[in-house]
């Protein structure tokens, strides 16, 4: 059971991994600026709140 599961943890890290880095192609400018930034507010806990007023 544990092989089926370590299989189905890769596939869907290998998938995770693939949308990454086609995500990361789509950002033109600044885009490792804009990939950390995206990944900072998909990881935070609670609402996102912008500093502007």
């Amino acid at each position: 059971m544990s092989l089926l599961h370590d299989a189905v943890r890769t596939e869907c890290l290998t998938v995770l991994s693939r949308f990454r880095a086609d995500f990361y192609r789509c950002l033109r400018a600044c885009a490792d600026a804009l990939f950390e930034l995206i990944d900072a507010v998909l990881c935070i806990d609670g609402p996102v709140r912008s500093t502007q007023a």
